[in-house]
């Protein structure tokens, strides 16, 4: 890993603290799923593919990147979410193509995953739906799951943004994340808080 990459990481670290001062202004009125999301989606998106130019089992794979967004369209703070999200990664820097995977609208998302040969899921806010529904489709498919929900990585999924203080914070299950295929570098971890299990159960 090059030093030039790992100044990009710090400088985002940095840089986004200023940009989530205002989040404490406008909490009021958020639906309660859009509360689980500590940053807001124009801060944590372009920290979560700068994190993934650090999972070097991504390093070879040619762009586009396939990225899903999966949430819940009759939900209307999980469809909020996916829909910011989705416009996030139309304006990101890097080729990726994004595919919109409604959990309300689908019966096996392990299929949709293969189907569309995605590499990384965007996992929004969802309802009355377990978060092992997702990671066994992830795990099977071997698809880096991020989030903006940090409990979410404490049950199962591989990367989160969560707040502490005015800053941004990584959070990695390292164990989830190796089980996705994922190759995280050393120098991303010493930035990254530990979340989960360093081993799985079989």
């Amino acid at each position: 890993m090059s030093g030039r990459c790992l100044s990009l990481v710090t400088l985002a670290l940095a840089g986004l603290a200023l940009a989530v001062l205002g989040l404490a202004f406008g909490a009021a009125g958020v639906p309660a799923a859009a509360q689980d999301v500590p940053v807001p989606v124009e801060v944590q998106v372009p920290l979560l593919l700068k994190i993934l130019t650090f999972n070097r089992a991504l390093a070879e794979v040619a762009d586009p990147l396939v990225v899903a967004i999966v949430f819940q369209g009759r939900n209307r703070a999980s469809a909020a979410i996916g829909e910011d999200v989705r416009g996030q990664l139309a304006a990101a820097a890097r080729p990726i193509r994004i595919v919109v995977i409604d959990l309300d609208e689908i019966r096996d998302l392990r299929a949709a995953l293969n189907r569309d040969s995605v590499r990384v899921v965007y996992v929004a806010p969802l309802q009355a739906v377990s978060v092992s529904t997702v990671t066994a489709a992830t795990r099977g498919e071997r698809v880096v799951s991020v989030t903006g929900v940090p409990r979410y990585v404490e049950q199962g999924l591989a990367v989160g943004i969560d707040l502490t203080g005015t800053r941004p914070e990584i959070v990695i299950n390292l164990a989830a994340s190796r089980a996705e295929g994922a190759d995280f570098s050393a120098q991303l971890l010493k930035l990254a808080r530990l979340a989960g299990p360093k081993v799985l159960e079989p």
